[in-house]
Parts: structure tokens; sequence; C-alpha cells
């Protein structure tokens, strides 16, 4: 099934940097071909779109989920584009962000998964790459890739 998987949390706490080490994990995959990248694929930061395939399956990492980005129009945008399998999104943990993940998915179909960074006083970075790595295991467990 179509999923969308949401990193939710409050401001500054990873949100964007997890998906940017994901997206920097997925890219290494042997035979990862790349769909569309909103900025150089060797220089991605913050705040970008990618979409790429992997053995076949589409997907879509968006990293900007504050209040005031317009997620709703950006996720309907790369479905309508580019029809993807899985969708890793960042979003807030209440508010206009939510419910712009919850409409996008009932309207297109698309199983939700939340979760959220890992927050710590030692590493941050360390944090974020060690979920980026727990992130692909999970939607790998899961057939989702």
């Amino acid at each position: 099934m179509k999923t969308i998987l949401a990193i939710w949390n409050s401001s500054e706490k990873g949100k964007s940097s997890t998906v940017l080490e994901l997206a920097n994990l997925l890219i290494t995959i042997p035979g990862c071909s790349i769909i569309f990248s909103s900025k150089p694929v060797t220089s991605l930061s913050i705040d970008f779109r990618i979409v790429i395939n992997i053995k076949g399956k589409i997907i879509a990492l968006e990293s900007q989920g504050d209040p005031g980005t317009h997620i709703e129009n950006r996720l309907d945008d790369v479905i309508t584009k580019y029809n993807p399998d899985l969708i890793f999104c960042t979003c807030r943990t209440r508010g206009e962000t939510v419910a712009a993940i919850n409409k996008v998915a009932n309207s297109y179909g698309y199983d939700k998964i939340w979760t959220s960074t890992y927050e710590t006083t030692h590493s941050h970075k360390l944090a974020n790459s060690l979920k980026a790595v727990h992130l692909h295991d999970l939607v790998s467990k899961l057939g989702l890739i």
C-alpha cells in the first residue's frame, strides 16, 4: 500500500535533518536512480525535495513541514507528478501540518505512519543519522522498499 511516513515533532527537533540523513542514505543504495531533486544531489541541505527510484519503487522525500510552508500543496504536487509509493515528510505535532498530511493521505488513499525524531542531550547529528538508519530498516522490513 502507498504510504506517507511523517516525522513529526515541535520546532528545532531535527525533523528536516533526519530526512536529509535518510535521503543521503537512500541515494547510496545500489541501483538507486534520481528522478527529481530540488537541489544538487551532491550537496543536499535542509529544505529540499528529492524523488528517487529504488527497485521499481518511487520514493519522495519532502523536508519542509513547518506551518506556512504549504505542505498540503507540495504533497499534492509530488503525488500528481510522480505517483510515489512512499513519501517521507516532516510536520509539527498538531495544527495545519498534521491536518494537511491527513487530508492528502485520505484524498489519495495513502496509509500513514507517524514517528518522531530522537530527543537527546547527546549528539543530535548522530541521533538524526541513527533515526534515518532505523527508518530505512523499518520501511525495508515492512516491504515498502
